[in-house]
């Protein structure tokens, strides 16, 4: 969680799975009132009577913050609890989940069976390498150029597995 003091409002960044983001998401729409929602931004603003309430809560947050940072800023403080009729704008983070890559088949990327020769693989290796290398492709946009490096590299790595499963079974 981080606390923004900006020109015209304060923001507080929260991702969207930390324990904060509940009880600071509750305490805006619920406790605080006059909130509405913007993409994944709550904004609130103040109201006359819940002015100790707000202040109350920014010192909570400040001190939230500075218990995981492990520091302390007293002007920082001091400048929030100032600027406390402001509006208050909370920033959902998403989290981006990686995906679980799935194991690709050196064989099956070169077009090859286990049981061909290094010979004959390096041949189809040779043949998918120059198709796909960077350097003979268009340069027509980004994209192509980006997706045709990607399957280069797996060409080649898919070649060196190969090639090192073949040499150390001929090693053996």
């Amino acid at each position: 969680m981080k606390l923004h003091l900006k020109s015209d409002s304060i923001t507080i960044h929260v991702a969207e799975n930390s324990s904060h983001y509940l009880h600071v998401s509750h305490i805006l729409t619920h406790i605080l009132g006059r909130s509405f929602w913007v993409n994944d931004t709550l904004i609130n603003f103040v109201t006359p009577q819940n002015s100790e309430q707000r202040q109350a809560f920014l010192t909570s947050l400040y001190y939230a913050c500075a218990l995981s940072s492990k520091t302390h800023n007293a002007s920082f403080l001091e400048k929030l609890l100032h600027a406390s009729q402001k509006p208050i704008r909370l920033v959902k983070k998403r989290l981006i989940r990686p995906f679980k890559e799935v194991p690709i088949d050196p064989y099956g990327l070169l077009n090859a069976k286990k049981t061909e020769s290094l010979a004959s693989i390096r041949k189809k290796y040779l043949t998918l390498a120059k198709l796909f290398h960077p350097d003979t492709i268009a340069q027509e946009d980004a994209t192509t150029v980006k997706a045709s490096t990607t399957k280069f590299q797996q060409i080649h790595e898919a070649y060196e597995s190969i090639k090192a499963e073949k040499t150390k079974k001929i090693a053996a």
